[in-house]
């Protein structure tokens, strides 16, 4: 008879393992956060978690992978599958598909705006980090080239703006450098921030 090569899957330790991972990001944040990228050791995250060195090796299987899977976590907090879903679900209605992608950006930044500002500036020193962090510019850009060209398409633009200004205008200013400026070092409220955006950009860009 042929061997039975079916994994048994173990709901008690696929729990423990998620709790497991939930822990290391938890210890990972925190020390991310008070003592910068290159002072967060992996033996430093793993005693945070209560767990040995080579579990979060494991889990998660480097400081690059910890970081990226913080930054997914801060997404999908921000719920932004259902952001792009409303996005779709707006097409014809260029102000409300605005104001989707600016809610779900201010809710990113501001779940975790010391974290993004690690990323940034290792990103600076690390190959590896920048090499993340220009992914992620350029998926944000690559939505903004979607969203100006439908609105072009449809003649939503506003006179003298074009898809390309539109998408330099749009992406520079729902980026992560200008909610810091006004949040964190001005001090604005992320309400008062996220409608003053949305009525600049409306004004800057539709008809």
């Amino acid at each position: 008879m042929p061997e039975d090569r079916r994994t048994y899957r173990s709901p008690r330790r696929e729990k423990q393992a998620r709790e497991t991972r939930r822990r290391i990001l938890a210890s990972a944040r925190e020390l991310f956060v008070e003592r910068g990228y290159g002072g967060a050791t992996m033996e430093a995250i793993a005693e945070g978690a209560g767990v040995a060195a080579p579990t979060v090796y494991a889990s998660l299987g480097s400081k690059r992978g910890i970081l990226m899977a913080l930054l997914d976590e801060m997404a999908d907090d921000a719920d932004r599958e259902g952001m792009e879903e409303r996005v779709a679900a707006a097409t014809g209605h260029p102000r409300l598909q605005l104001r989707e992608r600016i809610a779900f950006n201010v809710h990113f930044y501001a779940g975790g705006a010391r974290l993004i500002d690690v990323a940034r500036t290792v990103s600076g020193v690390e190959p590896d980090l920048a090499e993340m962090w220009e992914e992620g510019e350029g998926r944000r850009l690559r939505a903004t080239r979607t969203l100006a060209a439908e609105w072009e398409a449809a003649g939503a633009l506003g006179p003298g703006v074009d898809a390309t200004a539109a998408v330099d205008i749009l992406w520079a200013l729902t980026g992560p450098d200008v909610f810091r400026l006004f949040v964190v070092k001005r001090g604005w409220s992320r309400h008062r921030y996220e409608d003053w955006l949305g009525a600049t950009l409306e004004a800057m860009l539709l008809a």
